[in-house]
Protein backbone atom coordinates (compact mmCIF):
# COMPACT_ATOMS: atom_id res chain seq x y z
CA UNK A 1 0.00 0.00 0.00
CA UNK A 2 0.79 3.21 -0.93
CA UNK A 3 1.49 6.51 2.16
CA UNK A 4 -2.27 7.39 1.22
CA UNK A 5 -3.64 3.61 0.71
CA UNK A 6 -2.39 2.79 3.86
CA UNK A 7 -3.36 6.83 5.57
CA UNK A 8 -7.08 6.12 4.07
CA UNK A 9 -7.27 2.30 6.04
CA UNK A 10 -6.34 3.75 9.17
CA UNK A 11 -8.80 6.67 9.12
CA UNK A 12 -11.75 5.05 7.55
CA UNK A 13 -11.32 1.80 10.29
CA UNK A 14 -10.75 5.25 12.82
CA UNK A 15 -14.13 6.26 11.79
CA UNK A 16 -16.22 2.94 11.70
CA UNK A 17 -15.14 2.19 15.69
CA UNK A 18 -15.17 6.11 16.59
CA UNK A 19 -18.11 7.42 14.90
CA UNK A 20 -18.99 10.56 17.39
CA UNK A 21 -15.29 11.39 18.09
CA UNK A 22 -12.21 12.58 15.56
CA UNK A 23 -9.77 11.38 13.72
CA UNK A 24 -6.29 13.09 13.23
CA UNK A 25 -3.08 12.18 11.37
CA UNK A 26 -0.34 14.09 12.17
CA UNK A 27 2.08 15.46 14.81
CA UNK A 28 0.87 16.67 18.21
CA UNK A 29 0.62 20.30 16.92
CA UNK A 30 -1.66 19.10 13.89
CA UNK A 31 -3.43 17.43 17.08
CA UNK A 32 -3.39 20.52 19.22
CA UNK A 33 -4.93 22.66 16.23
CA UNK A 34 -8.48 20.00 16.23
CA UNK A 35 -8.69 20.61 19.94
CA UNK A 36 -11.89 21.71 19.72
CA UNK A 37 -13.18 18.56 17.92
CA UNK A 38 -14.78 15.71 20.04
CA UNK A 39 -13.57 13.01 21.64
CA UNK A 40 -12.80 10.11 22.40
CA UNK A 41 -9.25 11.22 19.01
CA UNK A 42 -8.21 8.41 17.40
CA UNK A 43 -4.20 10.07 16.27
CA UNK A 44 -2.31 8.68 13.44
CA UNK A 45 1.18 10.11 13.86
CA UNK A 46 3.60 10.39 10.87
CA UNK A 47 5.08 6.76 10.04
CA UNK A 48 7.78 5.30 7.95
CA UNK A 49 7.32 2.89 5.16
CA UNK A 50 10.02 0.48 4.66
CA UNK A 51 10.42 -0.83 1.16
CA UNK A 52 11.67 -4.84 0.23
CA UNK A 53 14.97 -3.94 -1.45
CA UNK A 54 14.28 -7.07 -4.04
CA UNK A 55 10.11 -6.03 -4.58
CA UNK A 56 9.13 -2.45 -4.15
CA UNK A 57 5.63 -3.42 -4.31
CA UNK A 58 6.22 -4.61 -0.52
CA UNK A 59 5.87 -2.64 2.18
CA UNK A 60 6.13 -2.47 5.87
CA UNK A 61 4.60 0.47 7.12
CA UNK A 62 5.50 1.41 10.68
CA UNK A 63 2.59 3.14 12.65
CA UNK A 64 2.25 4.66 16.13
CA UNK A 65 -1.38 5.74 17.38
CA UNK A 66 -2.95 7.57 20.37
CA UNK A 67 -6.58 6.38 21.43
CA UNK A 68 -7.28 9.27 24.02
CA UNK A 69 -10.02 10.99 25.97
CA UNK A 70 -10.21 13.77 27.99
CA UNK A 71 -8.83 13.60 31.70
CA UNK A 72 -9.50 16.56 33.94
CA UNK A 73 -6.19 16.37 35.75
CA UNK A 74 -7.76 16.00 39.07
CA UNK A 75 -5.57 13.27 40.34
CA UNK A 76 -8.60 11.31 40.70
CA UNK A 77 -7.70 7.48 39.79
CA UNK A 78 -11.16 6.12 38.96
CA UNK A 79 -11.40 8.43 36.74
CA UNK A 80 -8.34 7.96 35.13
CA UNK A 81 -8.86 4.05 34.96
CA UNK A 82 -11.93 4.33 33.33
CA UNK A 83 -10.71 6.10 30.64
CA UNK A 84 -7.87 3.95 30.02
CA UNK A 85 -10.43 1.12 30.34
CA UNK A 86 -12.27 3.02 27.95
CA UNK A 87 -9.42 3.71 25.82
CA UNK A 88 -8.32 -0.16 25.74
CA UNK A 89 -11.61 -0.84 24.30
CA UNK A 90 -11.89 1.26 21.58
CA UNK A 91 -8.01 0.10 20.58
CA UNK A 92 -9.50 -3.89 20.65
CA UNK A 93 -12.43 -2.31 18.48
CA UNK A 94 -9.61 -0.72 15.90
CA UNK A 95 -7.47 -3.68 15.76
CA UNK A 96 -10.46 -5.97 15.29
CA UNK A 97 -11.79 -4.10 12.46
CA UNK A 98 -8.60 -3.13 11.21
CA UNK A 99 -7.57 -6.91 11.08
CA UNK A 100 -11.67 -8.22 9.78
CA UNK A 101 -11.43 -5.76 7.12
CA UNK A 102 -8.18 -6.00 5.34
CA UNK A 103 -7.51 -9.92 5.79
CA UNK A 104 -6.57 -10.37 2.53
CA UNK A 105 -4.12 -7.35 2.00
CA UNK A 106 -2.33 -6.70 5.81
CA UNK A 107 0.08 -8.86 7.48
CA UNK A 108 0.05 -7.83 10.86
CA UNK A 109 4.29 -7.99 11.89
CA UNK A 110 3.57 -6.42 15.27
CA UNK A 111 0.96 -4.95 18.08
CA UNK A 112 1.90 -3.11 21.03
CA UNK A 113 -0.36 -1.25 23.35
CA UNK A 114 0.44 0.47 26.49
CA UNK A 115 -1.61 2.79 28.59
CA UNK A 116 -0.83 6.41 28.76
CA UNK A 117 -1.50 8.47 32.00
CA UNK A 118 -2.04 12.46 31.63
CA UNK A 119 -0.12 12.86 28.26
CA UNK A 120 -0.80 16.21 26.13
CA UNK A 121 -3.46 19.09 26.87
CA UNK A 122 -5.17 16.18 29.45
CA UNK A 123 -5.82 13.47 28.23
CA UNK A 124 -5.56 10.09 28.80
CA UNK A 125 -5.77 6.74 27.32
CA UNK A 126 -3.79 4.66 25.11
CA UNK A 127 -0.94 4.45 22.53
CA UNK A 128 -0.50 1.56 19.71
CA UNK A 129 2.20 0.51 17.89
CA UNK A 130 1.52 -1.34 15.06
CA UNK A 131 3.62 -2.67 11.99
CA UNK A 132 1.95 -3.88 9.00
CA UNK A 133 2.97 -5.69 5.89
CA UNK A 134 1.29 -4.88 3.01
CA UNK A 135 1.58 -5.02 -1.29
CA UNK A 136 0.98 -1.59 -3.31
CA UNK A 137 -2.04 -1.96 -5.17
CA UNK A 138 -3.15 -0.09 -8.24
Amino acid sequence: MTFQQVLDMVRDTAETVNPTGTFVHGRNSDAANAQDLPYPRIHLYPFTQERDPIDDEKRTSNLLMSFVDVDSGEQDANERETIISNMDVLVDAFIAQLQSDYENSVEFSKIRTEPQYQVLEGVSGYSLELNIKTQVEC
